[in-house]
């Protein structure tokens, strides 16, 4: 059940207010009830991912609208995520994209909410977002690395297991080791894209803030010096989502030990496993491909013409 109080405490779009780890139960149980799996709206990415301006939210009815920093500090709207009909605050929705400055149309909608757009709004047009698909994977996959599949895998966890001896640790308070991780890798790694930049900047916010979102850091140690940082935290209750990883590549299988390891730590009770998008990258594609995924979560971009009724008029008569 969702907390009324909570949801009647955020103020009605289209004013907006910020998003913070308050709303974590609310968006939480709402992606859980209608299914949503995707990466976008996990709290580490919506609190951490930003150049200057916090995300911010707001309600219409039943629904809440999350409202993140586009290009050049715009807004960028996710789609309404609520329980209930998704006709009013959709329509709330179009009528003040043009006010906020944007272009009719929505990006990062997971298919179940396209779906429910389309059939309340068949005029609007849908086109999958292929990079952006999120891999999911079955957690005891992950965890277990049993079978014909996993048999690299598990090869390449065993070998540094019998050659390293590497260590395991949860972070917890201190974290300047772990930020150690993040800048050596930086160092040499040097990249002027703004994904890359975003990535760090979200790091260095959301590691002191694990704890606040019910996330996890797990650092691995390889002759007592730091050698591999995970992250992983909530989309809901059955989903989590990896959302950082960084490791010293002189350790052949340290990604794959580190990845064994995160999965391990995660609680038992968790389904599926989100380890984001490939973006278009063939390398990204085929090293998220071989983990053999059980599904996508498939976004698209839907779009419609301004100034035209856009409803099935006679499902509203």
């Amino acid at each position: 059940m969702l907390n009324c109080r909570a949801m009647q405490a955020i103020c009605k779009f289209p004013k907006q207010q910020e998003l913070t780890t308050h709303h974590r139960e609310i968006v939480s149980r709402l992606l859980f009830q209608k299914g949503v799996n995707s990466s976008d709206f996990a709290m580490y990415n919506l609190l951490g991912w930003y150049l200057e301006r916090p995300p911010l939210i707001s309600r219409s009815g039943d629904h809440i609208i999350i409202d993140v920093e586009g290009p050049d500090g715009s807004h960028l709207f996710l789609p309404p995520l609520g329980i209930g009909s998704i006709v009013t605050p959709m329509r709330d929705l179009m009528k003040q994209l043009p006010v906020f400055g944007q272009k009719p149309l929505l990006r990062y909608v997971p298919r179940i909410l396209a779906e429910e757009i389309g059939r309340e709004y068949p005029a609007i047009s849908a086109i999958p977002s292929r990079g952006d698909f999120d891999y999911l994977y079955e957690r005891s996959d992950l965890a277990e690395l049993a079978g014909r599949r996993f048999h690299q895998k598990k090869n390449f966890v065993n070998r540094l297991i019998q050659e390293e001896n590497p260590q395991i640790e949860l972070l917890d308070g201190n974290l300047s080791e772990a930020l150690g991780v993040l800048e050596a890798w930086n160092a040499a790694n040097p990249s002027e894209d703004l994904s890359v930049c975003l990535e760090y900047l979200a790091a260095r916010r959301m590691l002191p803030r694990l704890a606040e979102i019910g996330g996890i850091g797990v650092l691995v140690r390889i002759g007592g010096r730091p050698a591999g940082l995970s992250v992983a935290s909530p989309i809901h209750s059955d989903c989590w989502v990896v959302t950082l990883e960084k490791a010293d590549r002189q350790f052949k299988g340290i990604y794959q030990f580190l990845n064994w390891a995160t999965v391990n730590r995660i609680p038992s009770g968790v389904r599926l496993i989100n380890r984001e998008t490939d973006l278009d990258i063939e390398g990204l594609r085929t090293s998220k491909s071989s983990y053999h995924p059980s599904g996508y979560e498939e976004k698209f971009i839907l779009s419609w013409e301004e100034n035209k009724p856009q409803m099935n008029s006679d499902r509203h008569r």
